[in-house]
């Protein structure tokens, strides 16, 4: 089990790359749209659209990192104080919560994003298709996938 969590750890850190580039992306859009708006009197047509297209970029491949590091938010001072089996059975009942969530959130992105891909959406003023980046959001969620499911692996085997 250790393998595949250390397979999939290095997967969302090649991931999170992908979260460099997106706030790259964010930041070049806006430093020429700023720039040319000032200086040139010609902002960067479509330069909200760009950046909020690179917002996406940036957060969801980074979602399952967050993860392995611990950075998302628990609430955990209640949990403590229970005996060790209730506690066992209450992080399985709220790892599975979560993997149904990630598991809807997939599949639900999946479906908005074939969805936009035949209605042929575009940005406004950038004329950039809109399903390119639901499908990024969407195949995010395959690494909190897989880790929900070690997670779940892992308690029935009694490792955590």
């Amino acid at each position: 089990m250790e393998k595949y969590e250390k397979y999939l750890r290095r997967l969302c850190e090649y991931l999170e790359w992908a979260g460099v580039l997106g706030i790259l992306g964010m930041f070049f859009a806006n430093l020429i749209d700023v720039i040319g708006a000032k200086f040139f009197k010609w902002p960067l047509p479509g330069a909200l659209e760009i950046i909020s297209f690179s917002q996406i970029i940036a957060i969801t491949p980074a979602i399952a990192l967050g993860l392995y590091m611990g950075t998302h938010l628990s609430v955990d001072f209640i949990v403590e104080k229970f005996p060790g089996v209730l506690k066992k059975i209450l992080a399985i009942f709220v790892s599975i919560l979560c993997l149904v969530l990630a598991i809807l959130i997939f599949w639900e992105g999946l479906k908005y994003a074939h969805s936009l891909k035949l209605s042929g959406e575009i940005g406004s003023v950038s004329k950039i298709p809109f399903f390119p980046f639901v499908y990024i959001f969407a195949i995010s969620w395959l690494p909190v996938i897989l880790y929900y499911l070690i997670e779940l692996i892992k308690h029935f085997k009694g490792e955590q």
